[in-house]
């Protein structure tokens, strides 16, 4: 079991190096003294969303029963965003993000995490998180991106739901405040 784990430590090593290469990718990232389990990493905001020109850091941090289990991931740079817990909150599997895919009451389930995704997939969806926009008639907010409907900061879900532009003023304004 122990091989399996160390392999695939090293096999996503790999595939970060070769999806977001250092020094030219949009993502910036870099292991924590020299442990492949903990990844520190720098998003970047979107054209035309209320992140755009900010960055914000992140940890990535692989448990030790990785693959089995999803990575957990914490926002260390405040965002005013509905699925990105602010202050101290965390999952009881300590994350401060709300995103289907690492959620760890959805092991095995649809949208949730299987042993096959990889490193380089789960930067991929948390950078969509970012990618907000507002949903239109009979449009909904895709659970994968952004679900206002179940906020890990309900005050920011509420406003995206009720008032969206005083949701992208205040997502712009915490932008300017804490990622710039």
């Amino acid at each position: 079991m122990q091989d399996l784990h160390s392999r695939r430590l090293r096999e996503e090593f790999k595939r970060m190096l070769k999806t977001y290469p250092p020094k030219k990718s949009p993502i910036k990232w870099a292991i924590v003294n020299n442990d492949l389990h903990n990844y520190k990493a720098t998003i970047k905001g979107k054209k035309n969303t209320p992140y755009e020109g900010g960055k914000w850091e992140i940890t990535l941090d692989l448990p030790s029963e990785y693959p089995f289990k999803p990575p957990i991931i914490n926002f260390l740079t405040p965002i005013y965003h509905p699925n990105i817990a602010t202050g101290k909150t965390q999952w009881k599997w300590g994350s401060n993000v709300c995103l289907s895919l690492v959620n760890w009451n959805n092991l095995g389930k649809p949208g949730g995490w299987k042993e096959t995704i990889t490193l380089p997939s789960v930067f991929e969806h948390v950078e969509m998180m970012l990618d907000v926009y507002q949903a239109t008639g009979d449009v909904d907010f895709p659970e994968y991106l952004v679900d206002p409907n179940d906020p890990f900061n309900p005050e920011a879900g509420e406003m995206m739901k009720t008032n969206f532009d005083k949701f992208w003023e205040t997502a712009e304004d915490w932008t300017k405040k804490h990622a710039k």
